[in-house]
């Protein structure tokens, strides 16, 4: 079969090595890879001096659309995952109406066919009453499903009894918070350390700690997202060693921000949990560099300067969230200009292990024969400069302005149509495609991954 396009010079990265090789592309698939050029395909990109990773599976986006897309929309947030090297995004539920059914999936899913530069994916949302729902999601295409351990996000929280349910159903198809807000409160702290205080390390120890018993009693498959301490990264990995289906995600912010940035910053950093001491986020990055972490997703959720302003005075005036998905790959590459960890482990936690765990085998994460050409080219001698004017999403603002980063995606391409080209977003809304879970994954594992709000909280919050 003759080859639409063919990539050439290049270096091909995995979870395990970088190795010189051709791509050739057809009708958006990834048909062939080869030591040298073997074919004449219509079209040649000439790689040369670049690295060809995967295409990043961000795992953790809210785009708060539709519903609130004063903040965020569909297509904005979308060319922002262009920008940077993502080419699947997985949607988190906070939309108006939230994804509690197979209904509400569906019609979601329609809304967001026009509006998509890059593919998307969709997880249901877990509430104390939608138990009976879950399958029908499940059977819809969600690609897992949100839960949360302490009120955030006008979501309620889910104690231990709700949670053992809840993964026990899965399982078939596959107040300590509110404690340190009063004396807080009470003490008439507004400063941006308050954050540090109130969403504590031993908030979220309780909270992920509380999973992982979960996860074993029951056998499903957890995702514990924005792990923030080295030590709940360990617990969780001696307990994957133990045969419990529990996954690790942390972000970005988790390995470079630290609580003098809350400081300096004030609600620009709120985010929860909260940015953690220098030491913490070092032992961090070491847990990358080991292969500890399973996915490094952003938790892109931007709000407007206006909302985030009105925690300057009054650091609880301000919602949590920053964005995220446009920037998380710089931050990732200059960890690898630095020595920190490898490509190889970039690929990994950006695309493979998020492929699997989220159950798109065959499809997505892999530079694979079969799979869907989406790919980035990275240019390790290219320096970027983070910069609130660059940003796209519709925000207008990043907590890492002034950061000069090096390495950078120059191109991003989304089954086999390049969607990005040297920092100029190209792709047109409605390219991207809603992607399902592999039917070859859900063979093979019937659980379906919940991904838990890691931060701080507790059945008790």
């Amino acid at each position: 079969m003759k080859a639409d396009l063919a990539i050439i010079n290049g270096l091909l990265v995995d979870s395990k090595t970088a190795w010189p090789g051709v791509l050739y592309i057809k009708e958006g698939k990834i048909i062939g890879i080869t030591q040298s050029l073997e074919d004449h395909p219509k079209e040649v990109i000439d790689a040369k001096g670049l690295y060809i990773l995967p295409g990043a599976i961000d795992g953790h986006v809210h785009m708060m659309d539709p519903g609130y897309t004063d903040r965020e929309d569909f297509t904005k947030g979308t060319r922002a995952a262009a920008r940077g090297g993502v080419t699947t995004v997985i949607d988190h539920h906070r939309t108006k109406p939230q994804v509690f059914g197979a209904k509400e999936l569906l019609e979601k899913k329609e809304y967001l066919k026009t509006r998509s530069v890059v593919d998307f994916g969709l997880l249901g949302g877990l509430s104390l009453t939608n138990l009976e729902n879950l399958k029908g999601l499940w059977e819809e295409g969600a690609l897992g499903f949100k839960g949360f351990t302490c009120e955030l996000h006008e979501a309620e929280a889910l104690d231990m009894g709700h949670l053992m349910e809840i993964l026990s159903e899965i399982r078939k198809f596959n107040s300590l918070l509110k404690k340190a807000e009063e004396r807080l409160r009470k003490e008439g702290r507004k400063d941006p350390l308050v954050v540090s205080e109130w969403r504590s390390p031993e908030a979220e120890e309780v909270s992920v700690r509380t999973l992982i018993y979960a996860a074993r009693k029951t056998g499903a498959r957890v995702a514990v997202a924005h792990t923030s301490l080295p030590a709940l990264v360990l617990a969780q990995a001696a307990a994957r060693a133990q045969g419990v289906y529990v996954y690790t995600e942390t972000c970005p912010q988790y390995l470079c921000l630290t609580e003098e940035d809350l400081e300096s910053k004030g609600p620009f950093a709120k985010f929860t949990p909260p940015p953690r001491k220098k030491g913490e986020v070092e032992k961090m990055e070491w847990c990358l560099a080991q292969g500890l972490i399973d996915m490094v997703n952003s938790d892109h959720c931007p709000y407007p300067r206006s909302e985030k302003e009105a925690g300057l005075e009054d650091i609880w005036r301000a919602p949590f969230g920053i964005p995220g998905v446009e920037t998380a790959i710089a931050i990732l590459l200059d960890g690898v200009a630095a020595g920190k960890w490898t490509l190889s482990r970039v690929a990994e936690v950006r695309s493979e292990k998020p492929a699997m765990i989220y159950g798109l085998v065959g499809q997505k994460g892999f530079l694979r024969v079969g799979n869907d050409a989406d790919l980035i080219l990275v240019d390790m001698k290219r320096k970027r400069y983070l910069e609130d004017g660059q940003i796209i999403s519709k925000c207008g603002w990043t907590p890492y302005h002034g950061m000069e980063t090096a390495g950078d995606v120059v191109l991003t391409m989304v089954r086999g149509k390049v969607v990005m080209r040297d920092a100029k977003v190209i792709g047109e809304p409605g390219w991207g495609r809603f992607v399902p879970h592999s039917p070859v994954e859900v063979s093979k594992n019937r659980f379906s991954p919940l991904s838990r709000h890691s931060g701080p909280g507790s059945s008790a919050g």
